[in-house]
């Protein structure tokens, strides 16, 4: 299993990029997540019948899109970026094509078994079914436990940590990232097989929402962070960090932690909720530090080009303003600003709850709308805006083959932002005051899927001829 190959191994090659990772993370999301999202956003903004297998097309709807899309874009990067940062190279491609066909067979397995089994309660294939739900979660564990085995390898298989400082100072997020896996992975698999033990159609929503929540703070957010504070200053031109990240990991673990403690079943009484809230606070407050020292919303501070002994030579075509590019990827950072607009949105909403939480004055922001601001607006745009960035380059292309796509991702990816989290934000009394709202809201939430589903396969053509059509110059 084991292929990470220390650095003092002289002339050790990293094995190339798996851009099947990619392929089969697009067609999980294409074909599962967004195609269930379209599905579910449809039937609700319409008013239709929900059917009885709604329950279980939320849970398979929110594992794949965490797992199949946002895991499987992570695993994919992180497996080529990771060990080039550390100079701990993986030179064997035998452990990744295992972890693609585990995780990618796994999620296949739940989205079709998890689909169908709401309609074979009485029959007789429904235990069988049930179990085979049961399965995916073994086999995506599997999956995701050869992945952390070579991630920490790579992350701790450092001889002088001091020659390294670029991950050094983000290893704790790394860190974090590989913890939340192993949990939600874990977590999964145990609902799944105590589901197919109690012959029920849905896990135990309680330890589902948990679950959700640890990939979502433990590993959604940290490796945004991580990747942001390695790559922003090279793709955007910002300021290198220099500012202790390292510290501000562990406060973000902290505050994730109190804020996580109402979700576990710990008997506290209001004493968990009063930490709670707290939590919420800190971890909010601790997003705005990093979206601030970041600089890549705000621009008010020197990029790390200043401080270079060598300037670019002066008959040298000048870059676009800020941005150290033609414009041959499209206007990628349109989509990397609106992510962590979108960002500061949900920190916002988290300290607004947490706060009047002390104060015992709930508001009425739920925990669904808040993990949509993450989730759609936040870490999709980030992956629609940096895989045009980044991806090209991986696989040996200068160029992306359409910057039209690249708008239009940003256009659509966007808009059923908005339509899916709009509604959830409004109170209910602007419903009671202008009642035309109401039809607004709900046809731009049935229609937020069909929207997110297109941004989604904008990328997926777009990369497509990228990596199969040579192109001269971009459009």
């Amino acid at each position: 299993m084991s292929s990470v190959q220390k650095n003092s191994v002289p002339r050790q090659k990293q094995a190339k990029f798996q851009i099947e990772i990619i392929w089969v993370a697009l067609a999980i999301a294409i074909f599962g997540g967004f195609a269930l999202a379209l599905h579910l956003s449809f039937l609700i903004g319409f008013n239709l019948s929900l059917g009885k297998g709604f329950a279980g097309l939320i849970q398979t709807h929110g594992h794949l899109q965490l797992i199949g899309w946002a895991g499987l874009f992570i695993i994919g990067i992180s497996l080529h970026f990771i060990p080039r940062l550390s100079s701990v190279p993986i030179s064997e491609f035998k452990p990744i094509k295992q972890i693609l066909w585990l995780i990618g067979g796994g999620l296949l397995l739940r989205l079709v078994s998890h689909t169908v089994l709401p309609y074979l309660e009485g029959h007789v294939l429904f235990v069988p079914i049930d179990w085979l739900v049961a399965t995916s979660g073994l086999i995506e564990w599997y999956g995701i436990l050869i992945y952390l085995s070579l991630l920490i390898g790579t992350i701790w298989g450092i001889d002088d940590t001091s020659k390294r400082p670029g991950l050094l100072s983000v290893r704790p997020f790394f860190g974090m990232m590989v913890v939340g896996f192993f949990l939600y992975a874990t977590v999964n698999m145990v609902l799944l097989i105590r589901m197919a033990l109690n012959k029920n159609v849905v896990v135990n929503q309680g330890w589902n929402e948990f679950a959700i929540g640890v990939f979502t703070g433990m590993v959604l957010l940290p490796v945004a962070f991580a990747f942001s504070i390695r790559m922003f200053p090279l793709y955007l031109r910002l300021p290198a960090a220099d500012w202790g990240v390292h510290r501000v990991a562990y406060l973000y673990l902290i505050g994730f932690g109190l804020q996580m403690l109402t979700s576990i079943p710990l008997n506290l009484g209001w004493v968990t909720h009063y930490l709670s809230d707290a939590g919420m606070l800190v971890r909010g407050s601790v997003i705005l530090y990093v979206v601030w020292k970041l600089d890549v919303l705000t621009r008010v501070q020197e990029p790390w080009t200043v401080h270079r002994e060598l300037q670019p030579s002066p008959d040298r075509r000048p870059t676009r303003p800020n941005i150290p590019d033609y414009g041959e990827f499209g206007r990628f950072e349109r989509l990397v600003y609106a992510a962590y607009a979108w960002l500061v949105l949900g920190a916002l909403a988290e300290m607004l709850i947490g706060g009047f939480g002390l104060f015992r004055y709930p508001l009425s922001i739920g925990s669904d709308a808040v993990r949509h601001i993450y989730l759609l607006g936040f870490i999709t745009n980030l992956i629609l805006g940096m895989a045009v960035r980044m991806i090209p380059g991986f696989i040996g292309k200068r160029q992306i083959a359409s910057t039209k796509l690249v708008d239009a991702t940003f256009w659509l990816a966007n808009t059923a932002a908005v339509g899916r989290v709009l509604i959830l934000l409004l109170p209910s009394g602007v419903f009671e005051v202008i009642p035309a709202i109401a039809v607004v809201v709900e046809t731009a939430f049935g229609l937020s899927g069909i929207l997110g589903l297109g941004a989604v396969v904008c990328l997926a053509v777009n990369l497509w001829k990228t990596a199969h059509v040579n192109h001269p110059k971009f459009s």
